[in-house]
């Protein structure tokens, strides 16, 4: 039984910030009444419809309703009040792989496993971390975007959990790195100084960026601090090319 989903982005943030004016000082951030959120559908891109249903109804969902168009589709999959729409387009958007798409909990995440074995999708044990203590596995989805799924709290049919130091353990920043590293890397040290103004000798392997425009590629250990330390911070993506397409308009 699927009991939850997470989804990652700006959108999981709880509170909504703006940008009030005050006399004889710079712009603050005031913070507004959360609004009272009554359900929410993770949407995705996919390259074929088909192909994820299969993928999906692996993981649990049926469909509910479907719609075409000339050069686009959806479709909506649930899951008791879990919802997920999968939409494609003709030609295909040219989205980047995402180094983690969705998060959904199970009750018992070892029955998903084996459905998920039996139809030969392959399946990477994670442990069990704090938020997962029932066990963590990640997979791909059919466009390779990564998904993981976990389980809460141990059952009581769960024999102890094994020592973790062997497991891959999950790492957003490192499933990053691994993306940039399969398009051939970009071969630099890291653009963070020490205090003293020294350059880190480390491998820059993630690119990161703030909502004040402000780029840099990083070393893992940089990444880590500056993404706890900058909530403005996120990993960034070189794919495709942003709003500039919109901006050059004539």
């Amino acid at each position: 039984m699927l009991t939850d989903v997470s989804v990652t982005g700006s959108a999981a943030r709880g509170a909504v910030r703006t940008r009030l004016p005050s006399a004889g000082m710079p712009a603050a951030y005031g913070l507004l009444m959360t609004p009272a959120v009554q359900s929410m559908v993770a949407a995705t891109y996919v390259r074929d419809i088909g192909t994820s249903r299969a993928f999906y109804e692996l993981l649990g969902f049926r469909e509910q309703s479907a719609g075409r168009a000339a050069t686009s589709a959806w479709l909506s999959l649930h899951h008791d009040e879990l919802s997920v729409l999968l939409t494609s387009t003709r030609p295909p958007l040219d989205i980047p792989q995402l180094p983690l798409l969705f998060y959904f909990f199970y009750a018992d995440v070892d029955a998903v496993i084996r459905v998920l074995g039996a139809a030969g999708v392959q399946v990477t044990h994670t442990g069990h971390p704090p938020h997962a203590l029932g066990g963590e596995v990640k997979v791909l989805d059919p466009d390779g975007n990564t998904v993981l799924l976990g389980q809460r709290e141990p059952s009581a049919s769960q024999p102890p959990a094994a020592d973790d130091g062997a497991t891959v353990r999950f790492s957003l920043l490192r499933e990053a790195a691994a993306l940039v590293s399969a398009r051939g890397g970009i071969g630099h040290q890291c653009q963070v100084r020490d205090r003293q103004g020294r350059p880190c000798p480390n491998r820059a392997e993630v690119k990161l960026a703030d909502s004040m425009g402000d780029r840099a590629w990083v070393c893992l250990v940089h990444a880590d601090e500056i993404l706890v330390t900058v909530p403005e911070a996120f990993i960034a993506c070189e794919d495709g090319q942003g709003i500039a397409a919109f901006l050059s308009r004539p």
